[in-house]
């Protein structure tokens, strides 16, 4: 999901672009999605929001491929969008260092592992660096920036120019477990959890609480929904997997939700029964 929004980012800023996957179906998806999903160039334009032209040419700029290597031969920046799971992130890594070219910057978009984990089987570590753009990415306006141990002042500075050209601030963290943001948003969320756990206030009210009383777009339980709930889940366990810390430890709920299937939004996971608000039947 996120590799096809940061796809279109950069396809919609004049930049070209070759998306890979090892699944010839998930690349179909992908470019079906930045076509016609909810947030894909065409709804852009019918909000007002692209011009027609721009909208072909950045469809006409990205090209994919099932072959990691001949998306990488000639590119300046590779961005990894896999699952939160360090092993995949490794192996990609290896890969993307042996086929992109020496100058090429090596970003990751994870949200929670540690870059100089993911990082730590390649040789050309000042070049590696944290890209977390956030979800949906043609929309949000932040990208957090990771500097590892070995990364170099010149790729961070190229880094945060590059996030620039493509309309969005960044903010830089050094690489310690969530960085800035998932540390502050999962902490909402765990204490959201507790409060409706404890039967302190409902679903809804907890919501709203955050929605009309801080002025966040969304409360804890509809952005979780929206982000997806097995991607909150996976995030929570790498949390504590980092960390051993038990406030980390993912909310039972969250856990039995996934398992059965509720994912969070139907319209943005296909195959999701829905999230907090279908589990518990409470009306929104």
């Amino acid at each position: 999901m996120m590799g096809r929004q940061i796809a279109q980012v950069f396809a919609q800023h004049g930049y070209e672009v070759e998306a890979t996957d090892e699944d010839q179906q998930a690349l179909r998806t992908g470019i079906n999605e930045i076509s016609d999903g909810p947030y894909g160039v065409h709804a852009a334009v019918s909000k007002g929001k692209l011009n027609p032209e721009r909208a072909s040419r950045a469809l006409a700029s990205i090209r994919t491929s099932s072959k990691l290597d001949d998306a990488c031969r000639n590119s300046d920046l590779v961005i990894e969008a896999a699952f939160e799971d360090l092993h995949i992130k490794q192996n990609l890594f290896q890969k993307i260092e042996y086929a992109a070219p020496p100058t090429a910057i090596i970003a990751s978009n994870t949200s929670t592992l540690s870059l100089d984990e993911i990082s730590e089987k390649i040789s050309r570590k000042d070049r590696t660096i944290g890209m977390h753009f956030f979800n949906p990415a043609q929309l949000t306006k932040l990208v957090e920036i990771i500097r590892g141990k070995s990364t170099s002042p010149e790729t961070v500075e190229k880094a945060s120019q590059i996030v620039r050209e493509i309309g969005k601030t960044p903010i830089l963290a050094k690489d310690e477990p969530g960085f800035i943001a998932n540390r502050l948003g999962l902490t909402l969320y765990i204490e959201a959890s507790k409060l409706l756990e404890d039967g302190v206030a409902n679903l809804s009210d907890i919501d709203t609480c955050m929605r009309l009383g801080y002025n966040h777009p969304m409360g804890p339980f509809e952005l979780a929904g929206f982000v997806g709930l097995d991607t909150r889940l996976r995030n929570l366990e790498s949390l504590y997997k980092s960390t051993n810390d038990s406030k980390w430890i993912p909310p039972k709920l969250l856990r039995e939700m996934v398992q059965q299937g509720y994912l969070g939004d139907p319209a943005r996971k296909k195959s999701s029964k829905g999230g907090y608000y279908e589990y518990l039947q409470v009306k929104r």
